[in-house]
């Protein structure tokens, strides 16, 4: 039974890696396509900037999504369960609804995709860390970290959500879209660097002193 914990352990995070990446691509292709659909419509107004943001803002999103995961599966060792493995195909439809989304006059359901796809990846991401804290292998990785609270995961879902509620209130006015995609983009650009300081924190070597402490994500 060791055995298998031990092979599970070893070989799921290359599994999960390899799974997300195709589901990455795949998204990034139908977004590509999005792009090349609409690039005969550009022009100089609000419209299009609206939604040259919201290419922008998926195509950050699912930059994050992927240095998030890599990050986890490079630095971490954990037994899975049936939900690991469903992660990246949950992550996936959610992203494929986002692209669907990502073209003018659908704002407001492009934004609950998006806060959606933010609210998942931070709920699976602890899922994966609360079992990673069990693993004795983690131990000096997380000695700092204290694990993060709701207060650290529902912020970012809760803005874009308001956004949503706002636009289909207001009207989705272009300048209202620039200013709340342009939002958004803010959103993933601090969860950007928050995942970089999350890296860059585990890389430290243990001679340059402690890790600053913080939650996890």
């Amino acid at each position: 039974m060791e055995s298998t914990r031990q092979r599970a352990k070893a070989m799921f995070p290359s599994v999960m890696f390899t799974v997300l990446s195709m589901v990455q691509a795949l998204a990034l292709a139908l977004l590509w396509s999005r792009f090349i659909e609409a690039s005969d419509d550009w022009s100089m107004s609000w419209e299009s900037a609206a939604f040259a943001l919201q290419i922008l803002a998926a195509l950050l999103g699912l930059l994050q999504i992927w240095l998030f995961y890599i990050s986890i599966v490079i630095r971490l060792v954990w037994v899975p369960s049936i939900f690991d493995s469903a992660i990246p195909f949950g992550l996936g439809i959610v992203e494929f609804a986002m692209v669907e989304l990502t073209q003018p006059g659908m704002l407001p359901g492009w934004l609950c995709a998006v806060a959606l796809l933010a609210g998942s990846t931070f709920a699976s991401g602890q899922w994966v860390f609360a079992r990673a804290r069990r693993e004795p292998e983690n131990e000096e990785f997380f000695k700092t970290i204290s694990p993060a609270t709701r207060r650290d995961l529902i912020p970012a879902p809760l803005v874009m959500l308001g956004l949503a509620i706002l636009v289909m209130v207001l009207g989705e006015q272009p300048e209202l879209a620039v200013f709340a995609v342009s939002a958004v983009i803010v959103i993933i650009a601090r969860q950007t660097n928050s995942t970089r300081s999350f890296w860059n924190r585990t890389m430290r070597e243990m001679d340059m002193g402690p890790t600053e402490e913080g939650s996890e994500a």
